[in-house]
């Protein structure tokens, strides 16, 4: 018993000296908060709604309230599009592929496949019900919010506007200091 009474004790030891190299602590740095906290505040603001516009061969109608409760279907077979869209991906890109939804089923082969530097490119075949461990779906870094409440419309000409709920979570809880998207600015923001 004794035995096991120090194994436990030197795993215990040992794991946390471990675990403390490979995982730095986090501390926050007040000033910097304090010094960012308008610009974290006003883009927090911009990142509530995505707006994009587009021209080319495309034909859709779709109204969605989050992923699970989308209804519409749309083609698209080169069309260019300017984007202010989730997690802060700004630019152009070119959108090729179809969709059809009703409710939460639905099929999809759609890809952003050229665009601008600030503007994720990804491709999504998906035949089911979308989740949000999807990668497209990822929190942090993903090109599409799955939560996002809005639609789109358009032929030849096409527009698409969409509210996202977490958004204004983090708004209203950075302003207490408190970010959940972890994506407010430092000052490593301004050193890349």
């Amino acid at each position: 018993m004794k035995k096991f009474f120090a194994i436990a004790i030197a795993m215990l030891t040992f794991s946390g000296a471990f675990a403390a190299e490979i995982v730095p602590s986090k501390r926050t740095n007040w000033g910097e908060k304090f010094a960012l906290y308008l610009p974290n505040r006003i883009l927090d603001i911009l990142d509530i709604f995505s707006v994009t516009a587009g021209v080319g061969a495309v034909a859709e109608a779709r109204l969605m309230g989050t992923r699970l409760a989308n209804v519409g279907a749309g083609y698209s077979a080169g069309t260019y599009k300017l984007y202010k869209d989730y997690n802060r991906q700004y630019g152009i890109g070119v959108e090729d592929g179809w969709y059809w939804s009703f409710v939460s089923i639905g099929e999809e082969d759609y890809r952003l496949r050229e665009g601008t530097l600030l503007v994720d490119k990804y491709g999504e075949s998906l035949a089911g019900i979308p989740t949000p461990e999807m990668r497209v779906y990822d929190f942090y870094t993903g090109p599409r919010d799955y939560w996002a409440i809005g639609g789109s419309l358009g032929f030849i000409v096409d527009a698409g506007v969409y509210i996202h709920p977490v958004e204004w979570v983090d708004l209203a809880l950075g302003f207490l200091m408190i970010d959940i998207r972890e994506d407010d600015l430092s000052f490593d923001s301004f050193s890349r």
